[in-house]
């Protein structure tokens, strides 16, 4: 009876975060498609250089306090303690929204500063655009985690959706508003889109949080207590998180400079990294994003049980969500590998960054398992352990970045080498700490190894696959056709070998 609930609860909370999740990444990989059509890869290069800037802001604001009024409302509900929740996400909110307008400030006024760190002086005002959002996030925040600390995603799946689809209008909108004054003015346009998407967005979910949480008992708990069991989790999460944004500022700094050190102008090394990160990156990002998903669904299920100690039921959730992240995983690489060509002709009209595409596959499935592995080892106390995992993998890349980029012949491959090896090395990491808490090491057989022979029968029948579906002109009903005919085979083999067992 309990596994089944785990099944329910689980596979439930997954599925409508991935649906949403799916849809806003559409939207969102709509919104970048005509936004390319107007920047081209050097205005793309100047806005995703400020949503670096603006990441890592968040994540320095914000970081910590949603895992940790997730794990603590899930424990107050595992108690039977609505009212101690209801106070958590109010309090949590308060200390965020001081947080988010000290955040919002520095970035408006530091634009420049961080522009030039960035080795990119045409992103002050994409970067100003961005600087409201961080309030805007920060105030919805805990909303969103006490939604998900009670297990309903349902109002973050919707917010989600939200903001993809007002960023997308109105993110075009000023892009092309503001495209007659500059490239740097048009990406400036295409981030107001999303401070617009997430105030919206934030306000929604505060006004469902509000109607849904009136009346229930009265909390016992002091405002003063919440807040330090608040901070005692998100203290040492954004310490890491800053550490963690450090290291991808270095890494983005770092490939502009070995891109220059490659030998190419300044132009050149703006191009190559605006077709990497506006394109090839857009597209991976799509599964990854979407399987993100299990991490949070997992987390108020394993934390509830870590408070009653229950460790069966950990072993049960760590077990389902690994098997459905290594078979999602594996599958979307496989697709990656195979129509990231495609992909990106149907999208972008451009494939420039078809090999970096390709060669950036694997890392949709050491991800996927680093991002689950790392939200069980959280929600059950081990934070440091799924921090190191992260941060190994942030290392490994700026290493081969340093040492690769730089080689003329390899250049912008060096980083996506990096990136694989660093996240396999994450995922490695964390299943090896995971094995030692929850007995899982005799499944990981099971997990891994069907996915695997899944993947390899996939791969083996792309060539008859093109064969039969080669005729079809259209390019777009070509790759969907080959595209459904290889996930059949991939799914006909993982059902052969028994994989459904470990999800279902």
């Amino acid at each position: 009876m309990c596994g089944d609930h785990v099944k329910n609860s689980f596979i439930a909370g997954a599925a409508v975060l991935m649906v949403a999740n799916a849809v806003s990444k559409i939207l969102g990989a709509v919104f970048k498609i005509p936004l390319t059509y107007i920047v081209h890869e050097e205005g793309m290069a100047v806005y995703n250089t400020s949503f670096s800037v603006y990441v890592m802001f968040l994540s320095f604001i914000v970081s910590g306090m949603p895992f940790a009024v997730q794990k603590l409302t899930a424990v107050a509900y595992a108690r039977g303690d609505a009212p101690r929740a209801k106070r958590t996400v109010i309090i949590a909110t308060v200390i965020l929204a001081a947080a988010g307008i000290v955040g919002s400030t520095a970035l408006w006024f530091g634009a420049e500063f961080f522009a030039l760190a960035m080795k990119e002086e045409r992103a002050v005002w994409a970067i100003k655009a961005l600087a409201p959002s961080v309030l805007f996030v920060a105030l919805g925040t805990a909303v969103k985690s006490g939604f998900q600390g009670r297990s309903d995603m349902v109002p973050t799946a919707v917010s989600q959706v939200i903001e993809a689809a007002v960023k997308l209008a109105a993110g075009y909108a000023f892009a092309v508003w503001l495209a007659d004054y500059g490239t740097r003015y048009a990406a400036a346009g295409a981030a107001a889109g999303v401070s617009v998407g997430e105030l919206i967005a934030t306000v929604m979910l505060m006004i469902w949080y509000a109607a849904s949480s009136k009346g229930g008992g009265i909390c016992k708990a002091g405002k003063r207590e919440i807040s330090a069991g608040l901070l005692s989790i998100a203290a040492p999460m954004l310490l890491m998180s800053v550490i963690g944004s450090f290291l991808s500022v270095c890494e983005t700094s770092l490939l502009r400079m070995s891109l220059l050190r490659a030998g190419m102008s300044a132009e050149e090394a703006r191009f190559v990294y605006g077709s990497y990160t506006g394109y090839a990156l857009t597209i991976l990002n799509l599964p990854s994003g979407l399987l993100a998903t299990l991490g949070v669904s997992v987390i108020p299920l394993a934390a509830g049980a870590a408070e009653r100690g229950d460790t069966l039921r950990i072993r049960s959730v760590t077990a389902r969500g690994l098997s459905v992240a290594a078979a999602a995983g594996t599958l979307f690489s496989v697709l990656l590998f195979c129509f990231g060509k495609e992909a990106l002709y149907i999208l972008f009209k451009n494939t420039n960054s078809a090999d970096m595409l390709r060669l950036a596959a694997p890392s949709v499935l050491f991800i996927c398992i680093m991002q689950l592995g790392g939200a069980v080892l959280q929600s059950v106390g081990h934070i440091g352990r799924a921090f190191a995992a992260s941060a190994a993998a942030a290392v490994i890349k700026i290493i081969f970045t340093v040492i690769l980029v730089p080689i003329p012949g390899i250049n912008i491959y060096g980083a996506v080498i990096g990136s694989d090896i660093g996240a396999l090395a994450g995922a490695v990491i964390n299943l090896v700490n995971i094995s030692r808490y929850t007995d899982l090491k005799r499944e990981y057989t099971g997990i891994i190894i069907i996915p695997a022979a899944a993947a390899a029968a996939a791969l083996a029948a792309l060539g008859p696959v093109r064969m039969i579906f080669g005729a079809l002109e259209n390019i777009f009903f070509r790759t969907a056709a080959e595209g459904a005919a290889v996930a059949l085979v991939f799914a006909a083999v993982f059902c052969i070998f028994g994989g459904m067992k470990n999800i279902r």
